[in-house]
């Protein structure tokens, strides 16, 4: 758990393994994207197209509509049933990002009564709406621990650059967040006539856009499957830690190290309460009711505060924590 102080700050850590992380893959159609993506850790697939029909023995679920989505992300994500998800699964595929997206924002027009994301809100579309409610159900699953990994198709550009297909502010929620983009090629068939397994990009060229958060990976992988993709991202860490000195921790520890207090509505007011009487007998009354009336308006009472008002209350509790050290220094 954070604690807030800035002369003992958090240092910031590197967490190992794929736990906690995003990764996009995508590519031309038969480069293996499915494939490989069902081969990772304990995986379970979400069908928001049917890519999965020639790959037997996979957990999935259709996904017709983005309520299907959200419905199954509360059973992810909940605390009642976490643990039981983390038992069954570690890797929620998403196939593919595009058809995600176009459902998220069906689900903002139909909420809205609007044709197309780029209506309502007086002109200004939905677009602000749609990347936080795309990027919140995911912020859901990565706190929770899961390996996001989403499966995309290529377009090109007006210049000619491959990238993954949607327009920019469809893809921002993912491209933008993605630990790793890999972009993946095709290499043909051997002197047999079997398939060769595709190549792996981390890193953009003139002609395709690939990228990573981590700075020692390595750029190319010429064989992409499941057990390379999650090796590479390993070295790539090894790698940080030779390079600058530090020792990367599990992803519990880096999640707590971003956790902040947690607000506990009874607790802040019985000590709010406490601190008013001690504020009170040293005759600080009308400096205590300042500091109440700067962050609930005239007149308002720290007593009438609901539990939704918690983050004020944590406010004015550091307020009058620091009028009472005033007084006693």
């Amino acid at each position: 758990m954070t604690t807030f102080d800035i002369f003992n700050p958090q240092i910031s850590v590197v967490a190992k393994g794929l736990d906690g992380k995003m990764i996009l893959v995508y590519g031309d159609n038969s480069t293996g994207k499915t494939k490989q993506a069902t081969r990772m850790k304990k995986p379970y697939y979400l069908g928001f197209e049917a890519g999965i029909r020639a790959i037997s023995g996979v957990p999935f679920l259709p996904i017709n509509k983005w309520s299907d989505f959200k419905k199954i992300n509360k059973q992810l994500t909940d605390p009642k049933t976490l643990d039981r998800a983390k038992d069954l699964y570690q890797t929620i595929i998403f196939d593919e990002v595009f058809t995600a997206a176009k459902y998220c924002q069906d689900y903002l027009c139909k909420k809205h009564g609007v044709e197309t994301i780029g209506d309502g809100n007086n002109g200004y579309g939905l677009w602000k709406e749609y990347e936080n409610e795309f990027w919140s159900e995911l912020d859901k699953l990565m706190k929770a621990g899961y390996t996001l990994l989403f499966i995309g198709h290529i377009q090109e550009t007006k210049e000619g650059k491959i990238i993954p297909k949607g327009d920019a502010r469809s893809m921002q929620p993912v491209r933008d967040n993605a630990d790793v983009v890999a972009y993946l090629t095709p290499n043909g068939i051997d002197e047999n006539g079997k398939v060769i397994k595709s190549s792996a990009w981390f890193a953009q060229t003139d002609e395709f856009f690939a990228r990573s958060r981590f700075d020692y990976i390595d750029t190319y992988l010429e064989e992409f499957t499941a057990e390379n993709l999650e090796k590479v991202i390993a070295k790539a860490i090894e790698r940080q830690e030779e390079e600058e000195g530090i020792t990367a921790v599990t992803y519990e520890e880096q999640k707590e190290s971003f956790e902040s207090e947690e607000l506990v509505y009874d607790d802040l007011m019985a000590k709010i309460k406490k601190l008013g009487t001690q504020l009170t007998k040293a005759g600080k009354l009308e400096e205590l009711q300042e500091v109440v009336e700067k962050h609930l308006g005239v007149d308002a009472k720290v007593t009438e505060c609901t539990k939704g008002q918690v983050e004020t209350m944590a406010v004015i509790l550091d307020d009058l924590t620091d009028l009472l050290e005033d007084i006693e220094d």
